[in-house]
Parts: structure tokens; sequence; C-alpha cells
């Protein structure tokens, strides 16, 4: 999986590679679902497998390393305890990010040894393991509006031998009284959430994307503050985003899609840039709203 990302231009020498190198992720996802079913078969058919029935580890592990995004929750189930089997109906609640994606924009928050990092959107744990990995997990918050995925992805972690602080809570509400040197959202919002701004120390980052209303790119808000306390912040076209959050329905209005990609081409706009002492923007939009309001 790490070679392939090397190879794809998703990641590079350094401490995430290590991390990833390092990560046995059938600890952090010791079930995840296959669909079965055609798409348009209904009711949607998924098998649950499981690391610790011999017959399904080789399918599993095709899964876990094969670098897509990983099934990991039906239909808002707890984590612990499940059976291994078929499920119908209903619909997947929670799936792990396609790696190269994750890699690619944890290699962009340039993680160190020591920093503190609030992870918006636990999922399986896994952006929480690696930021354990190279930050050290004294400084490492994960926080997840599901308290399912937070009791699994504590426990899991543990079994890692690292022991964050992880919350059941609002994404958007961040956690108060807190400061963070990084903060990492994995699911997209449809503006960067004032209060997550608030808790972003000086020198620190905040990488989230945001819904737009144009079809032709979604947007990564990259939001900084300077040392002496300015917020600054730039909205840049990409190709791929995150799946949007809990309450946004996707990236753009239209028809539904099933990817978040936005096609290669010349007359994708540029980034646009705003900077000021306050946290209000002057104009800078993602869905027809402010970015940071």
């Amino acid at each position: 999986m790490v070679a392939r990302l090397e190879k794809a231009g998703d990641l590079a020498a350094g401490p995430v590679r290590e991390a990833l190198l390092a990560l046995p992720r059938e600890v952090l996802m010791p079930q995840a679902y296959v669909r079965r079913s055609a798409p348009s078969e209904e009711p949607p058919r998924w098998d649950l497998l499981d690391w610790s029935a011999p017959q399904d580890r080789p399918e599993l592990l095709g899964l876990l390393y094969g670098g897509a995004s990983v099934l990991v929750q039906h239909d808002g189930e707890p984590l612990v305890g499940r059976a291994r089997g078929t499920r119908s109906g209903a619909s997947i609640t929670s799936m792990s990010t396609v790696m190269g994606l994750t890699a690619s924009l944890l290699e962009e928050l340039d993680l160190r040894p020591g920093l503190r990092l609030l992870d918006v959107g636990t999922g399986a744990g896994v952006t929480a393991a690696v930021a354990c990995q190279v930050c050290g997990d004294q400084g490492v918050v994960s926080l997840d509006r599901d308290r399912h995925l937070t009791d699994a992805a504590a426990a899991r972690l543990a079994d890692l031998g690292f022991r964050p602080e992880v919350v059941c809570g609002s994404g958007e509400q961040g956690v108060a009284g807190r400061e963070f040197d990084r903060i990492f959202v994995s699911y997209t919002v449809e503006r960067v959430p004032t209060a997550l701004v608030e808790q972003l120390a000086p020198g620190g980052k905040l990488l989230a994307h945001v819904s737009s209303a144009s079809p032709s790119w979604p947007g990564l808000a990259v939001v900084e503050r300077t040392a002496d306390g300015q917020i600054t912040a730039e909205l840049r076209a990409v190709e791929f985003a995150h799946r949007a959050g809990h309450g946004v329905a996707r990236i753009w209005p239209g028809a539904p899609i099933t990817t978040c990609s936005a096609p290669k081409s010349r007359t994708r706009p540029p980034p646009r840039r705003w900077s000021a002492a306050s946290q209000k923007p002057r104009s800078l939009s993602g869905g027809g709203a402010s970015m940071l309001r």
C-alpha cells in the first residue's frame, strides 16, 4: 500500500510514511464490510468479514491494504462485539477515507513530535494512530459525534499502545477551551466552523474540505494562524475531497454522485486568499456561504 502511495505521488519519505509502514490496520479495523449485491439490487447486502476467522483473512487483507475506503459501520451499529455474517437493507454509516487522500493531507499538516493535534471525525482511528505515532499520543485529541466509533477507536488505539484523548461530541464545536497546533477535519463541511478557527494556536494549521456550489472543483480550506495571532486562509481547488459530513447531503447540488472528483481542466479557477486580524473574511465562499464565519 505504501509503495503504491509513493508511486502515485501521495506519500514521500518522512514521518507519515514511517507511521503508515508501522501501522497494522487489522488492529484498527478487525472487521470490515464488503458489498455482495449489485448496485441496482434492493435491498443491498453486505458481508461483515472478521480478522479472527481464517477464511476471511485473504479478502480482508485486500480491503485493508488496497488503499480504497474500508466500510466499517452498518446502520449506526456498535463496532465492538459484532458477529460476522450478512447484513441487508439500511446503509453503511462509516467508512475509512481513501488512503491516498489521507496520506497527502497528513503530509500537508507537517506533523512533528510534540505537536497538539485535533482529529475531527475519528472514524476507524487511522488519522489518530498516525498522529500518535508521529506527535506522541499525549498531544492528540480525536473527536466524533458517534459514541460507537469513539468507544471502538479508543479501545483499538490502546491495543496499539496509544492512549490519545478520544471525545464524543460535535466536530463543529471542537474542544472548548483548548488550543491545537494542527486541526484535521476528515469530512466535508459547508464552511469552516468558527469554533475550530478559534482553537487554532499561533503557528497552527487547519485543513478542511468545504462544499462548493460548482461541480468543477471541490475546495480545500487551508487556514493558518501566524505567530502574532493573525488568521490567513486559502481555498484551493483540489481533485478529490472527503465525503460530506452529517447533515450535508453532498458536495454540490445536482444528481447523486459516487465520487468526489473533479476533472482536470485548464479553466479551473485559481485559489483565492484572504487575511485579516479578526476571524471575518472579506469574501471567501463554498456552497454560496462564507467559508469562515
